[in-house]
């Protein structure tokens, strides 16, 4: 078990983190003795520990004792750490010591230290891991982090910092058992059906994009003569398609019904017709509004929820206003049935209080948090996580999204660019854990987008040599939810209050289950095992 020694002030974010690194921990107890006390204060004369490991970005006396001259960087810089690069957003100190080993640095320059002192292993991080984690749960990385999960570097760090000070320990990895990662598909519906489209800005968009537009794609290699004649044919064919004689080609159920293959997607959809909402800088944008509310289509949304698909709010006003989530909240749960319901806000509207207002609205998780002009871990992790202000609401972070891929004005990629963008991600999916959020809009698949061949590439870079459990996003986070329940209890001390063995126990079964993984020095090299567990029977872990 880890002794942490914090400020009160800190212990929400204490707490948040080590449900992400889910590994026992407690608030440290003078005179108990423990493997690994993390410091976070400067005060630790009085606690017991096999391995001291002190986070700070401001000098401590222990610093001076040891003859290190130490200075601090304010705001954001980058640490260099093995191959990855880890950005530090709230200071770091640099130290200009003999005890310098590499382990973290910034120019070449220590940005930690190491030694040994009356039989215990000291560590010496230069940044304050609990502010680090509060600014990536609450203001998020910049775009040009986008593609560093430097929150889980944050746990990777600390995991290699327990292994090289050979402190056993046990955690419970970010995926269920027997998978690599969970992929949710999920669905932003902003228009469902070009017939409701008349003289407006969105039918002169699709008719310059699919014409003039799609042969400006065709010369810049950014689309195919297939694709031409396809954009082309949708606009020949639309006067029919208004009047009622072809079917409409923005049809989003079915669309995605004949591409992802019985894999249950989310569809978040927008409660009411015609209302635009409200900015965040105040004002009203006329085109926000959609041309539809989700009564409008309650025939097809049956139909979507029978055949297994899960239906969340695109929010409007939800993310600003409690009052405004309940009603739209009502307007989506009156047609689905559903007693729980997700939230993705139309636009990713957000803002630091909006995870607190969408929960006193009833959600159960919300999955705005993502970029708009920018792809990979905007809280610097792709597990779900609770937002610092929240009792109950779950985070369920995205990750891609077609059009922060695709338009202009954003990362406007070539389609081999795009792809190579999302192996990156999908890459650390699979080391890290944690879920891969997709979301491909309602046109997406359509003309004149048409970006339905680049979405199956997609999918089968995600499946190619990866163990995946495609989940709605309300199944993803239940399991999170689980994993959040295991508890670690303590039943057995050993002389000095040293800890012996824990016993790991779920308030109930889950039938994914999870890993539960066990390290332990040994003489030569680091062992770990791996314990399946689904909450039906408890088991322990000795030290």
């Amino acid at each position: 078990m880890i002794g942490v020694v914090v400020h009160e002030h800190d212990l929400d974010v204490v707490r948040e983190f080590f449900e992400l690194f889910k590994t026992p921990w407690e608030r440290a107890v003078p005179g108990r003795q423990y493997r690994a006390v993390l410091v976070t204060d400067g005060a630790f004369s009085m606690f017991n520990a096999n391995a001291l490991l002190i986070y700070g970005s401001r000098g401590f006396e222990i610093d001076r004792e040891v003859g290190t001259v130490a200075r601090r960087i304010d705001g954001p810089t980058e640490l260099e750490w093995k191959e990855a690069t880890l950005p530090v957003y709230t200071g770091v100190e640099i130290f200009a010591t003999a005890h310098q080993d590499g382990v973290l640095q910034r120019q070449g320059e220590a940005a930690a230290y190491k030694f040994c002192a009356n039989g215990r292993t000291v560590w010496r991080i230069g940044y304050d891991l609990f502010d680090e984690v509060r600014y990536l749960l609450t203001k998020g990385q910049p775009p040009e982090h986008a593609l560093t999960p430097t929150l889980e570097l944050h746990i990777e760090l600390l995991r290699h910092i327990l292994i090289e000070s050979n402190v056993p320990f046990v955690e419970i990895p970010p995926r269920p058992a027997g998978c690599d990662f969970i992929c949710c598909l999920t669905h932003d519906v902003d228009f469902f059906g070009i017939r409701r489209h008349w003289f407006d800005r969105t039918m002169a968009g699709f008719l310059y994009r699919s014409s003039v537009g799609s042969l400006i794609d065709l010369a810049r290699g950014r689309r195919s003569v297939a694709d031409l004649g396809r954009n082309w044919l949708a606009c020949c064919s639309l006067p029919f398609v208004m009047a009622g004689l072809l079917p409409d080609f923005w049809r989003p159920f079915k669309d995605y019904a004949s591409v992802e293959d019985q894999r249950n997607s989310t569809f978040f959809l927008i409660p009411f017709e015609g209302v635009p909402g409200i900015a965040p800088d105040r004002t009203t944008k006329s085109w926000r509004a959609a041309p539809y509310g989700i009564a409008d289509v309650r025939e097809e949304v049956t139909d979507a929820v029978f055949r297994g698909s899960e239906i969340g709010l695109h929010g409007i006003d939800a993310w600003r206003d409690s009052d405004s989530g309940k009603r739209e909240m009502r307007e989506v749960a009156a047609l689905t049935g559903s007693k729980t319901l997700g939230s993705r806000m139309h636009w990713l509207y957000f803002d630091a209080s909006s995870p607190k207002r969408l929960e006193n609205a009833g959600f159960d998780y919300d999955s705005t948090w993502g970029y708009n002009d920018a792809v990979g871990y905007r809280a610097g992790t792709s597990q779900a996580f609770r937002p610092i202000a929240c009792n109950s609401l779950i985070e369920l972070p995205m990750s891609i999204m077609d059009s922060a891929l695709f338009s202009s004005g954003r990362l406007s990629l070539h389609p081999e660019e795009a792809l190579d963008l999302c192996r990156k991600i999908i890459k650390g999916a699979k080391h890290f854990g944690g879920t891969l959020v997709v979301n491909w809009h309602d046109r997406s698949l359509a003309p004149e987008r048409l970006l339905g061949r680049f979405y199956q590439s997609l999918l089968e870079v995600v499946k190619k040599g990866h163990r995946v459990w495609f989940a709605k996003c309300g199944e993803a986070v239940e399991w999170f939810r689980w994993r959040r329940s295991i508890q670690f209890r303590r039943i057995q001390n050993g002389p000095n209050g040293h800890i012996l063995s824990f016993q790991i126990t779920a308030p109930r079964s889950h039938s994914r289950g999870a890993v539960v993984r066990v390290h332990r020095p040994a003489v030569t090299v680091h062992e770990s095992m791996d314990r399946m567990f689904n909450g039906t029977a408890s088991i322990e872990f000795e030290t």
